[in-house]
């Protein structure tokens, strides 16, 4: 970030764009005035979304993208963000009609050019934004550090969400919407978040029965479908009271496909953030359970996945996990916490949330497992060279945030590997501090012993035995830790001398060439 001249200076963002950001207090606020204005009196609601993360930014598109009946603009938006050097590249990038993360949701990023175009999406550091909207939603993280040996509480602080929810309490008008989307513990709204907006508004003289609050958790997933997922999928709410309900399903109703995707209104903002932690709870213990069952079958010599397609023609169990890698992203690895210590903090629990607590213990331990097979396959790393073939935490995006692929690098560096990193939708790591290789040509130059498929993007599922041996010309081990390397690819392997094995494939497992599952023989 450099200084372009008085009260300006050059943001450059983490795609390697730059763009210039104005400073000045003064000229912001009248610039924020003026975007209010222009709406003042029509059909179009103003409304500010306080963090430009990826939930934030997807809210901004699918609000900026609503229309009214009459085809006029149904909201217009104020993205808000920190003013520092972490964050003004993504103001920056959104008035330049850019989304301020990276998309691969051609949606998503047109729904960015349009805005730009027609002029309903601005965004800012300044907290003045909140004062001229008639809607404020919550994006703003809730960050948690899980502790180090899998037990104890986690440590985690509301000062920072409640700095930013301060913020928007100081300065609102009366009756101004506010919907909470943050993931919280169960509880927080009703005890933390209400009475601070009570205080404030008392202190500003305003009547806290004014207050128009409501929890409505987001399930964004970005990927292709970014988009989509906000406006065109189910949406759990609460309000504090029946006019905060009444107005959460109006501002909902308004940019939500609700035809196709009902809403649930839930008794209480207590209930809804409830559901949010309880269902990623659930996913979570899902995942966990398939742990064990995965070294099963690979001790008992089977196949897991073609079991698990057998169970999956039940009706009632189609939704029964697969081995993997591990568990990442912002929601699983985390929420059982947040659920727990809510039990014990806001509701004296006398017991814990321990199949909950369990699980992500054995979540976070996933990607050890493809670290053992590794040192089976190998004996000692010293030296080894590894090419670990995806780094982001779930196919088809590029968030690295808890991906499963951290332990397994750590654990690689601290046995001796040398590894080498692939992913088609980063340039870098942000989290280990190290570049990654977005061609697979590009490790053809290195030299490696072992390649391990971590994520399924895909890239990695149109690759032959071929591709890969170009690629990587002196692979020796490739281990399928995602159930993206098919039985006739391990035979095509085997075949040119490479040995395979595989998480959840006990008919891999040990052998030169792979045994044929019974579905394909």
């Amino acid at each position: 970030m450099t200084t372009a001249g008085s009260g300006t200076l050059v943001s450059r963002s983490p795609f390697g764009d730059a763009h210039t950001v104005d400073l000045d207090p003064a000229g912001e606020q009248a610039r924020l005035e003026a975007f209010v204005a222009r709406y003042a009196g029509s059909e179009t609601t103003v409304v500010a979304v306080q963090g430009l993360g990826f939930v934030g930014a997807g809210m901004a598109a699918a609000l900026a993208e609503a229309r009214t009946p009459s085809g006029a603009p149904r909201f217009a938006v104020i993205g808000v963000d920190l003013p520092d050097e972490a964050n003004y590249w993504k103001i920056a990038r959104v008035r330049d009609g850019q989304p301020p993360v990276r998309c691969d949701d051609a949606r998503m990023r047109q729904a960015y050019q349009r805005a730009a175009e027609r002029g309903n999406l601005t965004a800012t550091f300044s907290e003045r934004a909140y004062a001229g909207a008639d809607v404020v939603v919550v994006d703003v993280n809730l960050d948690i550090v899980k502790p180090a040996s899998g037990t104890g509480a986690p440590r985690f602080s509301y000062d920072p969400f409640l700095a930013a929810v301060g913020t928007v309490a100081r300065v609102i008008a009366p009756e101004t919407l506010v919907v909470i989307e943050t993931t919280v513990p169960p509880g927080t709204t009703a005890k933390v978040v209400r009475p601070l907006f009570a205080r404030t508004f008392e202190e500003r003289r305003i009547d806290p029965a004014r207050l128009r609050l409501a929890h409505s958790y987001e399930r964004v997933m970005p990927g292709p479908g970014y988009l989509a997922s906000i406006t065109d999928f189910y949406r759990v709410y609460a309000g504090i009271d029946g006019p905060s309900s009444r107005r959460a399903r109006a501002f909902f109703e308004s940019f939500i496909n609700t035809a196709e995707f009902p809403l649930s209104e839930l008794a209480s903002p207590t209930a809804s953030e409830m559901a949010k932690v309880l269902e990623n709870a659930f996913r979570a213990t899902n995942i966990a359970f398939m742990q064990e069952w995965t070294e099963f079958a690979e001790a008992a010599g089977v196949d897991l996945f073609s079991v698990i397609g057998a169970i999956r023609a039940r009706p009632t169990h189609r939704n029964i996990m697969a081995p993997g890698f591990g568990v990442g992203g912002y929601c699983l690895p985390k929420d059982p916490l947040l659920a727990d210590w809510a039990l014990q903090t806001h509701f004296g629990g006398a017991r814990r949330l321990d199949m909950s607590l369990e699980a992500v213990r054995v979540n976070d331990r996933m990607p050890e497992h493809t670290f053992a097979l590794l040192r089976r396959a190998v004996g000692s790393l010293r030296g080894h060279r590894v090419a670990l073939l995806g780094v982001s935490y779930l196919e088809g995006v590029a968030d690295t945030r808890s991906s499963p692929a951290a332990v397994f690098y750590d654990r690689c560096r601290e046995a001796g590997d040398v590894v080498s990193l692939h992913d088609p939708m980063l340039e870098f790591w942000p989290e280990r501090q190290v570049p990654v290789h977005r061609r697979l040509d590009a490790l053809a130059g290195q030299t490696h012993d072992t390649v391990v498929f971590a994520v399924r993007h895909p890239v990695y599922l149109e690759l032959t035995a071929d591709a890969i041996v170009d690629a990587v010309p002196e692979v020796g081990q490739v281990i399928d830790a995602n159930n993206i390397v098919t039985d006739q690819l391990a035979d095509a392997l085997a075949a040119r001398g490479i040995r395979v094995f595989g998480v959840g494939k006990g008919h891999w497992t040990g052998r030169d060439r792979p045994e044929r599952s019974t579905d394909e023989v």
